[in-house]
């Protein structure tokens, strides 16, 4: 069970440095890539549904993830879980802001000529792509150890998948970003995510075995 999460995490990491050097090198299947998913996402572009989605896109923005992780580590200090709220808010900034950023520079790769709406800085990998990843895997995984049945389990992690992959979804449809950053920017947040749950069980197994060895000195 321990070994799980970082496994999961070996084989995102693996698909991120797959896409990495793809883009890094000008691969021929990277623009076959991005043609490809343009073609079926990009598709009944009208005014509307622009703004409509400019708007809905920013649920997975830096400000909004950043808001509600204060909240949720308040929330946490609240519920005297001082550990929990360190473990939460450094995985999100570090794997949600701080690892997508320095990649970005690293590749520099020019956001798309036809984008839909203003946006600065680099392309690669897709900061909301990543940091909503990381954010609202951690929401869900952090609600599902206090849910007790299956299917609402199970309904949390539908739901949390769904408004990640929407949020890749508004990124290539705005035209921000190239589908390859979007799908590495996913690969990437699951490497950080899945590293976070790992070290989670670790710590929670070495906080009980140090709980009971106080119990019994």
């Amino acid at each position: 069970m321990k070994k799980t999460p970082f496994i999961i995490s070996g084989f995102a990491l693996l698909g991120f440095i797959f896409f990495m050097v793809g883009v890094m090198t000008g691969a021929g299947w990277i623009h076959s890539f991005d043609d490809y998913w343009n073609s079926i996402i990009r598709v009944g572009i009208t005014d509307t549904k622009t703004t409509i989605i400019s708007y809905l896109t920013d649920i997975g923005g830096v400000a909004t993830v950043c808001i509600l992780t204060v909240v949720v580590i308040a929330s946490l200090v609240l519920m005297h879980k001082v550990d929990m709220a360190i473990w939460f808010g450094g995985i999100v900034l570090i794997g949600g802001a701080l690892i997508p950023s320095i990649i970005k520079n690293i590749v520099q790769r020019p956001r798309p000529t036809y984008k839909l709406i203003e946006q600065g800085g680099f392309s690669f990998p897709s900061g909301h792509s990543t940091g909503s990843t990381v954010f609202y895997g951690m929401l869900a995984f952090f609600l599902i150890l206090y849910v007790s049945h299956k299917w609402l389990r199970l309904l949390i992690g539908i739901f949390m998948l769904g408004l990640v992959l929407f949020i890749m979804y508004s990124r290539v449809y705005l035209g921000v970003h190239f589908p390859s950053d979007v799908v590495a920017g996913f690969f990437i947040g699951n490497a950080v995510l899945f590293s976070g749950i790992g070290c989670y069980f670790i710590w929670n197994e070495k906080l009980t075995l140090w709980t009971r060895k106080f119990k019994k000195a």
